[in-house]
Parts: C-alpha cells; sequence; structure tokens
C-alpha cells in the first residue's frame, strides 16, 4: 500500500496523469475550430467527411468531443457563438488548407487498416470455403465407395 503523502504515491499520481492524458487525432483540429465558429456537432462531421470522405466520425464523435473541451475548459461555453459565423461552404474551403500533412497520413494509415483488416477476413472466410468444399468432395468419394 502506497501512503499518501509519500514520494512514491507522488510519482504514481504524476504517472497516472501522464498515462491517462487524452489524445487528438487527426480530425480534432478541424472539429476544434469549427466548435469555435459556431456549428453543431453534426455539421462538423459533415465538414470532417468533407476533407476526410472516408472517416467513420460522426455527430456524436463530435459532441463527445465538444463535452471534453468545455470540461476541460479549453473551450468556454460562453466563446461557442449560438449561430455559426461563416457558411458550411466557407468552413469546408478553411479546413482544407489546415489539413496537414501528418493528419493526411493518419487518416490513410486508418483506411488503410480497415482495408487490410477486411482483406484478411475475406481470405479467411475463402480459405474456410475451400476446406469445407474439400471434406465435402472427400466425404462424398468415401461414399460412392
Amino acid at each position: 500500500m502506497i501512503q499518501k503523502g509519500s514520494e512514491l504515491y507522488r510519482l504514481y499520481k504524476l504517472w497516472v496523469i501522464y498515462m491517462s492524458r487524452k489524445k487528438d487525432t487527426y480530425w480534432h483540429t478541424i472539429a476544434r475550430l469549427s466548435i469555435r465558429y459556431g456549428f453543431k456537432p453534426a455539421q462538423i462531421a459533415k465538414i470532417i467527411k468533407s476533407v476526410f470522405p472516408q472517416t467513420d466520425v460522426t455527430g456524436r464523435h463530435v459532441g463527445a468531443y465538444k463535452r471534453r473541451l468545455t470540461t476541460e475548459k479549453r473551450i468556454l461555453p460562453t466563446d461557442i457563438p449560438l449561430k455559426p459565423v461563416v457558411s458550411v461552404n466557407e468552413m469546408v474551403r478553411m479546413v482544407e488548407d489546415l489539413v496537414t500533412p501528418e493528419d493526411k497520413f493518419v487518416y490513410d494509415c486508418m483506411v488503410g487498416s480497415a482495408i487490410q483488416t477486411l482483406k484478411c477476413f475475406e481470405y479467411k472466410l475463402t480459405a474456410e470455403e475451400k476446406d469445407e468444399l474439400n471434406k465435402v468432395e472427400i466425404w462424398i468419394n468415401e461414399m460412392k465407395k
């Protein structure tokens, strides 16, 4: 048991804080800027999909991120306008210029990994199917004897 006043306890708390730190992914910069411009989560999801078309980010993801920003006090609710400052089309043009090569790379890796997973799954299914067909053929040949 670690005592509260000890140096070990202090280091443990620092480690827990460091390990539980929230990380931003490729779409968080766009979402944060769009929130500051007054867009609703569903609109922000559409803006993100215009830049990253194969993303699985939805309005719920953006809403959760917005809650996280407000609870961490990175954005104050009073700083968010009630109505969007610019149109959705203007925002799409703005965020296209903000996407960094690193964000594109992370997005491409995520999409590539999903495609690879599907290819592996397809391979396993077809391999299992061939095995079953071979078993059936052997069984039929056994019955003919």
